[in-house]
């Protein structure tokens, strides 16, 4: 690695870690919220993605860097989709050219199972949804499936093996943090409903068992937990957990606070006292929520919000996270450059003093309707001059 790249890699890794910790680092930090969108903007198509390591480091390579982002969220295809094909399938529909959750297809767990979930959620999740779920275990003898389970491991294992190869290369050849340390986890709610439960189900639980939700959401966090520190051995300032969270938009607050709130705040508390930054998605609107996740850890969270008022997170928030986000991908796509600048310029002068304020598009970039690059290239480079001291 040149000195020149390893020095463009630390002050990026202090700028970000400046603003994380509240402080006022020598810029606003700008962060790379992309995933699929790589892909079209290189133009390619996803598939052609995943049959091709060195395509898809080339697509991702191109929209990471001709942009003067200081971080970002993943350094390929976010999800290991061949890994899930090599299962038989799974609940994901890519038919637009992203990876989304197919609605209506994740009901695998009975409301009568909770019990189960609850004495040993590793087990219950092993023994009963994976076979439920997935057609290799359907077919053929216990021989049979085996060689197929153990087949579909050797392809996740070299995800996870490419996926850290591609991070280093980002160090190395362009000097840019992938923050992504391979932990990438949804709180137990959001799993409830993705995957054992779907949509309709764990909102019928939430209004007629909220005890066994709640019951069921502790019992899962431990292992949560223990996963991340056996993937993240040694805490670095250039590497993040990353949590998505859904559930809590289509809840009342104090519905949060019974099903959702202990155990997500558990696994906060728990991994940020090692000292590991969590980057956290929280997706929609979370204004009705503030009094609740403002007793996050102070300086170890950078939150991207999707459909806040930025200032109303600021003022509620800014003691306690780092504020992140800000630029409508509607206004990436459809506005004008000046149009994006104005706003930027706004957040700018709004957000940034004091500390504790990252810029990025307001969802992660997954289509090419996310972002004309003209418009986040006016704009990025507006905030390199504009958001320095």
């Amino acid at each position: 690695m040149s000195d020149d790249k390893m020095k463009l890699y630390d002050e990026r890794v202090k700028r970000l870690k400046d603003a994380i910790e509240l402080r006022e680092p020598d810029r606003v930090p700008i962060y790379g919220l992309v995933d699929n969108w790589a892909l079209s903007y290189y133009g390619i198509t996803l598939e052609e993605g995943l049959k091709d390591v060195e395509l898809e480091y080339k697509a991702y390579s191109k929209a990471l860097t001709d942009f003067p982002f200081d971080g970002a969220l993943a350094s390929r295809i976010t999800f290991p989709l061949n890994f899930v094909y090599s299962l038989g399938g799974g609940i994901f529909n890519n038919a637009t050219e992203t990876i989304q959750i197919a609605t209506g297809q994740s009901e695998l767990m009975a409301v009568e199972e909770y019990d189960e979930l609850i004495a040993d959620p590793m087990k219950f999740i092993r023994d009963k949804i994976l076979p439920r779920k997935h057609k290799i275990f359907q077919e053929g003898t216990v021989e049979e499936k085996f060689a197929k389970y153990a087949n579909s491991l050797s392809i996740f294992f070299k995800f996870g093996q490419t996926t850290k190869m591609l991070s280093d290369r980002f160090k190395t050849e362009h000097g840019l943090p992938i923050t992504n340390a391979g932990v990438n986890h949804f709180m137990p709610g959001d799993i409830i409903m993705d995957y054992l439960r779907d949509f309709k189900g764990i909102m019928r639980d939430i209004k007629k068992c909220p005890d066994k939700v709640a019951e069921a959401c502790m019992a899962m966090v431990d292992p949560l937990i223990k996963d991340t520190y056996g993937k993240m051995h040694t805490v670095s300032d250039d590497k993040y957990v990353h949590l998505y969270l859904h559930l809590p938009q289509f809840i009342r607050a104090k519905e949060f606070e019974k099903v959702y709130w202990p155990s997500f705040k558990k696994y906060v508390d728990t991994v940020a006292a090692r000292g590991i930054k969590i980057l956290i998605l929280f997706e929609k609107n979370w204004e009705h929520l503030y009094e609740y996740i403002q007793e996050l850890p102070k300086g170890s969270v950078i939150g991207f919000f999707e459909e806040d008022d930025l200032r109303k997170a600021k003022k509620a928030l800014g003691k306690t996270m780092c504020i992140a986000g800000g630029l409508k991908t509607n206004d990436l796509y459809y506005g004008t450059k000046e149009k994006c600048i104005e706003v930027a310029k706004g957040l700018i002068d709004d957000l940034a003093p004091g500390g504790g304020f990252v810029f990025a598009p307001d969802k992660v970039l997954a289509t090419k309707n996310d972002a004309k690059a003209e418009n986040l290239k006016a704009v990025t480079e507006f905030i390199v001059e504009y958001g320095s001291k």
